[in-house]
């Protein structure tokens, strides 16, 4: 009678275990997890206010005032402090509320759609307390005096002689994912991933100390009246805050060196086992023959 082998290692059949060793495999187990970030920090230069800034205010805008001077936004999330070290980034969007629309302080909001894009920073900025205490968006569209260590048009850092390469803000010139944003305040308004995006973010994740956020663009910030201001996380409503919402891959597990080492000696005895009771069964039918003559 042939005999079967039901002994598992590791959860699987030692007959499924040979077969991967033949093929050079090693059984893993990996898992994917969706989390959602809130922002690090975000801030707001301008142009026409080189020495002014917003740091910890309810807004942080893109796009041109009603003299088409341009704004941009800054923002980081802690993608490091969050995700395990080694994780496969698969999919990344962000999600930003609206806040604010060009000029509507003068009753006649901006009536066109405007795209928004996200260019990944290169150059380091700090996260200062300018704006700190200010809970409406309204009539901050010139930003505040810039309390160091600020970002302001000129400076990663104001006051302490660190500017950018370039007035403005250092950061990739191809966006990494655009939006088109309309004048619906308090909606969420996502940038849907793409393999630019899912690239920034496990940049940021492999390498954290060059991982800056985003710069927010809007390309028609010479256009007076255009810019758009979304809430930051110092927004008084949480639900109405940044979100990265991030999916990712833990890196494949193997199995422990020393289960995996016990089972091929398993399969090794095994092979023995058979061997060993070919032979019986040969030796035993030959002395069967040797006594029918």
């Amino acid at each position: 009678m042939q005999s079967s082998i039901h002994t598992k290692i590791g959860g699987l059949p030692v007959l499924l275990l040979s077969v991967m060793v033949a093929a050079g495999l090693s059984p893993t187990t990996a898992s994917a997890v969706t989390v959602t970030l809130g922002a690090g920090k975000a801030s707001t230069i301008f142009e026409n206010q080189p020495d002014n800034s917003i740091g910890r205010g309810p807004g942080v805008f893109a796009g041109g005032d009603s003299n088409g001077s341009p704004r941009r936004g800054l923002i980081d999330f802690n993608v490091a402090a969050n995700i395990p070290v080694g994780a496969i980034i698969t999919s990344a969007q962000l999600s930003l509320y609206l806040g604010a629309v060009g000029v509507s302080d003068t009753g006649t909001p901006d009536s066109v759609s405007r795209m928004v894009e996200l260019h990944r920073l290169v150059g380091d900025w700090a996260h200062g307390p300018t704006g700190l205490g200010v809970v409406s968006i309204d009539g901050t569209d010139q930003g505040y005096p810039a309390v160091p260590p600020s970002p302001t048009w000129n400076e990663r850092r104001y006051q302490q002689n660190q500017p950018w390469s370039t007035p403005g803000g250092d950061f990739k010139p191809a966006a990494s994912a655009t939006t088109l944003v309309g004048q619906q305040l308090n909606t969420a308004y996502t940038w849907l991933s793409t393999p630019d995006l899912v690239a920034d973010v496990q940049f940021m994740l492999d390498q954290p100390s060059l991982g800056f956020g985003w710069m927010i663009v809007n390309p028609d910030e010479r256009v007076s009246g255009s810019y758009r201001a979304f809430y930051t996380k110092d927004w008084t409503d949480p639900l109405m805050r940044p979100q990265l919402l991030l999916t990712y891959e833990l890196a494949p597990v193997p199995v422990p060196a020393a289960v995996w080492l016990f089972g091929s000696g398993l399969l090794a005895v095994a092979g023995i086992f058979r061997r060993s009771s070919s032979r019986h069964d040969a030796s035993s039918t030959l002395s069967a023959r040797e006594v029918d003559r």
